[in-house]
């Protein structure tokens, strides 16, 4: 894609290529993502703002256990009443050698390079006293960067964590969910460079502020969804030869480190009633249920414990 500041549009119709007319409506322009010196970074007046982080991590693989963080970039906004981004306070990034060379796998993808990251260190200190001095960290797959986080930063306080992409209900919205850049094009936003860590921030922050169809922005849907209830169902209560249903219906399941495990599902209000009704259906029976405060989100599977199913002891006369 063209690294260039000009608007450009999503492909056109076979009519025009013919030579004919294109309604409005079929023509989606692109226009690039504001940089960092475009937002401001302070706001006039006495209106009540939010403090929010907004973070990405750039890892040499998936896993959070055996792969390392190499760039982590985090932006503090303020956000108003309404959840609209209205500046940047302040931000930071840093490299961070792995240990041992990057994959060409991950040198095309993040486009760092060995020369890049060799000797550098994340001052943890630093990173956790930035992330505590916020309200709340928001990612676009938290799933993902908390654990990469958590790992990084042990000692770090409980912090509340949003997720732009399972916070919001993007199909009810008029969006095809998707990765951040596609739903980010669906907003009528491109970004000129991708998988560096504080240029997907900056892609974040604008998809953030975009206002849907319903008149809230997304950082809106997603603060809400920090300040809601939300829950983890448990199938403590499932019989091994529902593992189907199970997955199909996007439970996860967590492994225990001498076999066996559970399978469970992040719900919130408006599915939790639905959820209740197809376990009971399905299942039989009725599920273990926990109440995640937004600080407990998006943890690493092996980081929590899973409710101890009631088992009915047989009567002894």
């Amino acid at each position: 894609m063209s690294n260039t500041n000009k608007p450009i549009a999503a492909a056109s119709s076979a009519a025009e290529g013919r030579g004919g007319s294109q309604a409005p409506e079929e023509r989606h322009i692109l226009t690039p993502v504001r940089q960092r010196e475009d937002w401001p970074k302070t706001v006039e007046g006495n209106q009540p703002l939010r403090r929010i982080t907004v973070l990405d991590t750039e890892t040499t693989g998936l896993d959070w256990r055996r792969h390392s963080i190499i760039e982590i970039a985090v932006a503090r906004v303020l956000v108003d009443a309404a959840g609209h981004v209205v500046g940047i306070e302040r931000t930071g990034s840093s490299v961070n050698d792995p240990g041992h060379p990057l994959s060409p796998e991950i040198i095309a993808l993040t486009g760092l390079t060995n020369e890049m990251v060799a000797g550098k260190a994340i001052n943890g200190e630093q990173l956790a006293a930035f992330l505590a001095d916020g309200e709340a960290v928001v990612a676009f797959n938290a799933a993902f960067d908390r654990p990469f986080v958590d790992s990084l930063l042990p000692d770090l306080p409980p912090m509340p964590w949003g997720c732009a992409m399972a916070d919001v209900p993007w199909r009810r919205l008029g969006f095809e969910p998707g990765p951040q850049g596609y739903l980010l094009m669906q907003a009528g936003k491109f970004a000129p460079r991708a998988h560096r860590a504080m240029d997907d921030v900056l892609a974040l922050l604008e998809l953030l502020d975009h206002v849907c169809g319903d008149g809230e922005t997304v950082m809106a849907k997603v603060l809400a969804a920090i300040d809601g209830k939300a829950w983890r169902i448990e199938a403590t209560s499932a019989p091994y030869q529902k593992r189907d249903q199970l997955w199909e219906r996007r439970y996860r399941f967590r492994k225990e480190m001498r076999g066996g495990g559970v399978w469970h599902k992040h719900v919130r209000p408006d599915e939790l009633e639905a959820e209740f009704a197809w376990y009971r259906e399905t299942i039989g029976k009725e599920p273990s249920l926990v109440e995640l405060p937004a600080t407990e989100r998006y943890r690493a599977d092996s980081t929590w414990t899973p409710v101890v199913p009631k088992v009915n002891k047989p009567i002894v006369w």
